[in-house]
């Protein structure tokens, strides 16, 4: 088992052995802080399921007006060909699997059918980039099935989400640990509950935020999925085009 400790601003720490108690309401709470209570007419949200499997999301404007993903080499190991990243779909072998799960569903549980990832058995990083003028004030994404498998001989897994101003000032952080070994409850997909690692929402907030970094340390789990990103802009969206984003999926899973 795991728990989520007391720690410095947007920081979660999970270690096995111990008993969960706020998980849930901990991740209610996050998806919350950039929803659409916080954010009112502002609130921008892509859950994938209108794209269809295999669809690429990186570069200007491929799945929001106003949102650039931009995969980085992860500098430790194997990692997947640049720009690769796709939408994914539970059950569907194509374009690739990006991660199994306890109930054997190849991309199960996502929120709804439909997320984005990479091909198993490597990692990237992630940027998020927005325009000045679109005055993004929060963002936020889920992550899928991180803890049940480790690879890598360092015992501390990391995943930390940074956002950055115009002037590449650190605005917020959010960083996700665990210590201790691989858990098959707490970071699988299917079997987590919301707020645990194999089901947890990264969020950052701050004013004029342009840039959202999405980083791992050196023994990740490679075989992840995300889903359910929302920001929050301050002024009056880019008109999107018909059936590219958005959506009605349940968003506090």
């Amino acid at each position: 088992m795991y728990a989520r400790f007391a720690a410095p601003r947007s920081s979660a720490v999970f270690a096995l052995l111990l008993f969960a108690t706020t998980l849930g309401s901990a991740s209610i709470a996050a998806a919350q802080a950039c929803g659409p209570a916080a954010c009112g007419t502002g609130f921008q949200y892509i859950d994938f399921e209108s794209l269809a499997p295999g669809t690429a999301v990186e570069g200007p404007a491929a799945i929001h007006p106003d949102l650039t993903i931009t995969s980085v080499a992860w500098p430790f190991g194997p990692t997947c060909p640049l720009g690769s990243t796709a939408v994914i779909e539970e059950g569907n072998l194509f374009p690739f699997v990006s991660y199994g799960t306890a109930s054997a569903v190849q991309n199960g549980c996502l929120n709804g059918v439909r997320g984005f990832g990479d091909d198993t058995g490597c990692v990237l990083d992630y940027d998020f980039a927005f325009p000045a003028v679109a005055g993004v004030s929060c963002f936020s994404i889920r992550m899928l099935d991180f803890g049940d498998l480790f690879p890598f001989a360092n015992p501390t897994h990391v995943v930390t989400l940074t956002a950055y101003d115009a002037a590449s000032t650190v605005l917020d952080t959010d960083v996700l640990t665990m210590s201790g070994a691989v858990d098959l409850v707490g970071g699988d997909a299917c079997v987590s509950q919301a707020g645990a690692p194999g089901n947890y929402r990264l969020v950052v907030s701050g004013p004029g935020i342009v840039l959202v970094t999405l980083r791992f340390n050196d023994s990740p789990d490679p075989n992840v999925g995300f889903d359910d990103i929302t920001f929050c802009e301050a002024g009056a969206p880019t008109p999107a085009l018909p059936g590219s984003w958005g959506g009605v999926k349940a968003q506090y899973r």
